[in-house]
């Protein structure tokens, strides 16, 4: 608890990167011993929705986005790029509170390869010998538990306009907390669904292990409006929440690293 009230005490706002780092390092030196557990998976489909802000032209927009275009995110630093995955397609589309009617783009990644992923928060703890005996006594499980809480609110804090700063210390414990050169990058809880999870990827292992497999312009429509593609819709999952389906305006078609456009009624299509 002393080291946690030392590092919030710290204006945060007002530190370099490299001092926040130090701080953290220091942070963890004091615990002496923090758990840090790994996830390999190898997802049948990954999802993003970006802003329909410009016709995307080039792949390479459905990626990271460039160096010198990245902003703070909740797992990096300014002007070090991740790419942000969903393990579902609702997740993103309420992460960005996307409105009915806005188009937006959906991009369908595949994992081709295993990724091994530093879990942020890792599962409940239970640490019995083979026996079904406690390994731990009650003040270590309790220690556990609440550096486990500590690290869940930092990832969980909501940030907006004027808040920009909390991603700095979310971003720092990527980079020393959960981080190994054998990592692909970080699985994280959504702020909006904090019973689902978010992946963001280093660049290099999501060019080498994902594969895009559909880029599409789709809106949010109210299913009333989509009766007459009943028989599409049977198999469609609305997006849950707000009872609302998923319908394309455009499909990417893909060659040779160029994206061009062709237009679309469908409904579910991309699932």
């Amino acid at each position: 608890m002393e080291c946690i009230e030392k590092w919030r005490s710290l204006d945060l706002r007002k530190m370099t990167d490299s001092e926040i780092d130090s701080e953290l390092s220091e942070f963890l030196d004091s615990l002496g011993v923090y758990p840090v557990s790994t996830r390999h998976t190898t997802p049948f489909k990954l999802w993003r929705i970006r802003r329909f802000n410009y016709l995307f032209k080039e792949v390479s927009e459905c990626w990271e986005p460039p160096v010198s275009k990245a902003p703070l995110g909740r797992c990096n630093g300014s002007g070090s790029p991740v790419l942000y995955v969903s393990e579902d397609l609702e997740t993103p589309f309420e992460e960005l509170n996307v409105q009915p009617d806005e188009q937006v783009y959906a991009i369908k990644y595949e994992a081709i390869e295993k990724l091994n992923l530093k879990k942020i928060v890792p599962e409940d703890f239970v640490a019995t010998d083979n026996k079904n005996n406690p390994i731990y006594d009650p003040d270590s499980m309790l220690s556990y538990q609440i550096l486990r809480e500590f690290v869940r609110s930092e990832f969980l804090r909501p940030v907006g306009k004027g808040t920009e700063y909390l991603h700095r210390i979310s971003s720092s414990m990527c980079r020393v907390w959960f981080q190994n050169d054998e990592s692909d990058g970080w699985l994280y809880p959504s702020v909006q669904s904090t019973s689902k999870s978010n992946i963001a990827l280093k660049p290099k292992s999501a060019r080498k292990k994902l594969k895009i497999k559909d880029v599409r312009i789709v809106r949010l429509v109210p299913k009333e409006n989509v009766n007459n593609h009943i028989d599409k819709f049977r198999s469609h999952p609305f997006y849950n929440l707000i009872s609302m389906a998923i319908e394309t305006d455009f499909i990417g078609k893909i060659d040779n690293g160029q994206l061009s456009w062709v237009p679309s009624t469908e409904v579910g299509g991309i699932f």
